[in-house]
């Protein structure tokens, strides 16, 4: 389901992925073709969708969202906001969507009754060249609002605030927002929208792109406006130059290994490919998910259920050497 809607969002939300009982070599190979079929099915969607490894980073980033969350509610003007920026692969849209998640399940948790009307957390991801009224369509989009032909401007932005009111949504997640590149003035109009609209519902907006600060939004006149209400977070690799850094990547590591679910894989062995899996990877988490989920599949499908570290190895040696040979070249 598109996760840029109300339906789509709460499908997200209320999804739950339990990881499934390990069991032995020797017993997915009694199962039948179905039962083995779908045992290993559950698996990788646990490794995939359904196991969330909690980083510093994110940790970090998700209580500044409950701060601001906390103080906007007393807040009548000067709404304050956070900016996630960083590089393709840093995990900015997973870590966006997680804090939603766990927000609204934590808003559910205290309301006294179910009411399908209240919608706490609202997700959009802006459009490339996108326009104030594309944008706001997105928010019309989100809730399923019915609008008419030719409807102007400003009933738009009020029929968006009025829907986040009514609904008592205090989170607004906006993704993609490096598409609002000021150097154009219709991304101009739009960030001028979002900043609008924000003052209407009272909600707390937060922000997340591709290095945010090269899209003028924090440049020149808008500045002071910016910086003064939202502040700048940025989504970085990891680092393994530092003990604790080399702490922060090992930790990280024996989450994904036990998300993997592999029955042969012995916990902890992860940590003797630590520095080819950083060098493969450059320490970004989204091509590190990517490479060892890969590498799970390899594993349950071959039967060995466990990770071939000296293939990472192999893999950093075969790079070096290609490297090498560019060079004399």
């Amino acid at each position: 389901m598109d996760i840029a809607t109300k339906e789509g969002w709460r499908h997200y939300v209320d999804a739950v992925y339990e990881k499934p009982v390990l069991t032995s070599k020797a017993e997915v190979r009694a199962m039948g073709p179905a039962e083995r079929a779908l045992y290993n099915q559950a698996r990788a969607r646990y490794s995939q969708a359904g196991a969330f490894v909690k980083t510093p980073q994110f940790a970090e980033f998700q209580a500044a969202v409950r701060d601001r969350v906390y103080l906007n509610g007393y807040r009548l003007v000067g709404k304050l906001g956070l900016i996630l920026s960083g590089e393709p692969g840093q995990g900015k849209t997973t870590t966006l969507l997680q804090i939603g998640k766990e927000h609204e399940l934590r808003r559910r948790l205290m309301a006294s009754e179910k009411n399908e009307s209240t919608v706490p957390v609202v997700y959009v991801a802006v459009p490339a060249q996108a326009g104030a009224r594309a944008l706001l369509l997105e928010f019309v989009r989100f809730f399923g609002l019915p609008t008419r032909r030719g409807i102007l401007y400003n009933e738009l932005v009020e029929m968006v605030a009025n829907a986040m009111r009514r609904c008592g949504t205090e989170l607004v997640l906006v993704d993609d927002i490096h598409h609002l590149d000021l150097k154009f003035r219709s991304n101009i109009e739009a960030s001028d929208m979002l900043k609008q609209l924000s003052e209407r519902c009272g909600s707390t907006f937060v922000y997340a792109g591709i290095a945010v600060e090269g899209t003028g939004m924090l440049e020149g006149t808008r500045e002071g406006q910016i910086r003064k209400r939202f502040e700048l977070y940025d989504a970085s690799p990891f680092s393994i130059t530092t003990k604790q850094g080399r702490t922060d990547w090992g930790n990280l590591l024996l989450a994904m290994e036990d998300s993997l679910c592999l029955l042969d894989q012995s916990a902890g062995s992860i940590l003797s490919g630590a520095k080819s899996l950083y060098w493969l990877t450059h320490g970004e988490i989204g091509p590190l998910k990517d490479l060892l989920q890969l590498a799970a599949l390899h594993a349950i499908d071959d039967g060995s259920e466990t990770l071939d570290l000296r293939r990472f190895d192999k893999e950093v040696e075969r790079r070096q050497a290609a490297a090498r040979s560019r060079q004399r070249g």
